[in-house]
């Protein structure tokens, strides 16, 4: 009686046929989270950023502003000169680029194609402003929004 061990091929191939099964049921959907997620960093990216010009115009006594260069698909935040009616701005940080699978847009009908910043006062109050995140088929995943009277960044 030989008293070999190992699988033999048959049960190889049932269980590569089993995995290769289950795969091709979890790739598309594990595609699909994945996409997702990046339309969600773009939106906490976002807000991440609104949120720290508004703690900076605060600390700082200075307005600061969000810059989105929609078309270059990319934001940063700068630091204004005077508390009001700023006529000098310098980068705080570089600028921070989206992913090519995430599109954008501004305006409360999530159609701007223009460039627009959005400049938080040191009383914590801002320009309202929307942004749409989109994706390749321009269909709206999330906004995001902040409030004038209070400064505040959200996303819906």
């Amino acid at each position: 009686m030989r008293s070999e061990k190992g699988f033999t091929l048959v049960e190889t191939l049932i269980v590569i046929a089993i995995m290769a099964t289950l795969s091709a049921i979890a790739l598309p959907s594990f595609y699909k989270w994945q996409t997702s997620a990046r339309y969600k960093e773009v939106s906490w990216g976002v807000v991440s950023g609104l949120r720290l010009g508004k703690q900076m115009a605060l600390s700082t006594n200075r307005e600061h502003r969000m810059e989105l260069d929609l078309d270059g698909r990319r934001y940063r935040i700068s630091r204004g000169n005077l508390p009001s009616g700023s006529t000098a701005w310098t980068a705080v940080n570089a600028w921070t680029s989206i992913p090519v699978e995430v599109n954008w847009a501004g305006g409360a009908a999530c159609n701007g194609t223009a460039d627009f910043d959005v400049v938080f006062r040191p009383n914590g109050s801002a320009e309202t402003e929307v942004l749409c995140v989109k994706d390749t088929s321009n269909v709206v995943k999330y906004t995001v929004s902040v409030n004038a009277v209070s400064g505040r960044a959200v996303i819906n």
